[in-house]
């Protein structure tokens, strides 16, 4: 039988190429060839981005935007390698993505997107590995004026120019159907984003309409392309992905504003979720999720906890990252919902904005941020390792507000 490849070559030498358009390109795109050094500057890429994939190690999703419609094309490369690669692209409304796949573990390849005669300069891209990386972990970035969220962004990127991977538990924006507030979030970012890979985590203000009535995410949808959940109704809602010694579950809690537009989530999360940590083989095993366990006004687990403490107990979670409140908060381990010498470790995130809040202090919490009426922005330094994860809650003025490591020998039997 013939293949393909060979169908296409017959095809060509034969002169009808033209005859078959979309075969001839996908073959074109498949020669290797070296890369020109003579490109024309392009200057209409906005908000590249690199998007985590299930499996960073041999994969990743590269995301932008630009104002019209033009005919990209992503080239890539492994350093160190003469040849080069084209990669089709694909657009949808001005968003434009391409999906890297086959690459090696932790090798650093080099990508640029291509329009004719001219290129965008080559941006770093290294594939995660089976062991240690370091994370940061910040929450609700929503601002007023997204100066702030750029200042933590900054001071976090200067701080830890090695950290691979970076995620935002959730309200990135304060409205989620407003252009003006993702480009100003995008812009705010640069410098974070640069070379590092996003994984990011819905909240509820990605679920407002510019009326503020509950809408649809539509506009955080469009802006990542995220691993495969199995769902069309809820995609790019929840997922999950490996990243060196640790498995991650991004899960949505934003029922209270979707439900009544899309029905059936939490059932449809519950069955992803109890099929994916059964077949999750690295060490930990890490939630993010964008509302909180816990009502500090009547000091009690609320609706949240309700939906999913007793999974987490169940499936053995070791971290559960959670935002929502803009305040910082370790509570240590909880299973059974009391404080425990066993469980799960829940740390509420603080903030990244500029939207302060105020929560009572708690018994349920380990730490607590000082000076609650004037907390800082803070983020998190989240170092694994197979052996132990060691967290470090920073704020913006250089204070460390909370320093300890867990190891997993302590762990283990959960």
């Amino acid at each position: 039988m013939m293949s393909r490849r060979f169908f296409v070559k017959f095809l060509l030498a034969m002169g009808l190429g033209a005859y078959f358009p979309k075969l001839t390109e996908a073959a074109r795109l498949d020669e290797l060839h070296t890369p020109q050094d003579d490109y024309n500057t392009l200057t209409s890429i906005k908000f590249l981005r690199q998007i985590v994939t299930s499996d960073s190690r041999t994969s990743r999703m590269i995301m932008w935007q630009a104002d019209s419609e033009e005919n990209f094309l992503l080239e890539w490369q492994r350093l160190g390698e003469e040849s080069a690669h084209f990669a089709e692209v694909n657009q949808r409304n001005l968003f434009y993505s391409c999906m890297l796949e086959n690459l090696e573990p932790e090798s650093l390849y080099r990508f640029r997107i291509v329009n004719g005669n001219r290129a965008s300069s080559w941006q770093n891209l290294f594939t995660a590995g089976n062991g240690n990386f370091q994370m940061l972990i910040f929450a609700d970035s929503q601002c007023e004026h997204y100066n702030i969220w750029e200042r933590t962004a900054d001071i976090a990127a200067e701080k830890f120019p090695d950290a691979q991977l970076v995620t935002v538990i959730g309200d990135l924006v304060d409205n989620g159907q407003a252009d003006y507030q993702w480009n100003a979030w995008h812009s705010a970012a640069v410098n974070l984003l640069r070379g590092k890979i996003f994984a990011p985590v819905m909240g509820n203000h990605e679920c407002y309409g510019v009326d503020w009535f509950n809408s649809l995410p539509i506009g955080y949808v469009n802006q990542f392309n995220l691993p495969n959940n199995g769902t069309t109704k809820f995609e790019n809602y929840f997922y999950s992905f490996d990243y060196g010694a640790a498995h991650f579950v991004v899960l949505n809690t934003q029922f209270v504003e979707l439900d009544a537009l899309n029905a059936g989530m939490q059932d449809a999360q519950n069955y992803f979720l109890r099929r994916d940590i059964a077949n999750a083989n690295r060490p930990w095993k890490i939630v993010l999720m964008h509302k909180d366990i816990y009502d500090y006004a009547q000091d009690k687990f609320n609706d949240i906890a309700d939906k999913f403490l007793d999974v987490f107990d169940e499936l053995e979670i070791d971290f559960v990252f959670t935002g929502h409140l803009h305040t910082y908060r370790n509570r240590g381990r909880i299973f059974a919902r009391k404080k425990s010498d066993r469980g799960t470790i829940y740390i509420l995130c603080g903030r990244a904005g500029d939207q302060k809040y105020v929560e009572p202090n708690s018994d349920i919490d380990d730490v607590t941020a000082p000076n609650l009426r004037q907390e800082p922005e803070t983020f998190i330094e989240l170092n694994i390792s197979a052996d132990e994860i060691n967290l470090i809650c920073h704020s913006v003025d250089g204070n460390i507000f909370d320093n300890f490591t867990v190891r997993k020998d302590l762990t283990n039997g959960f």
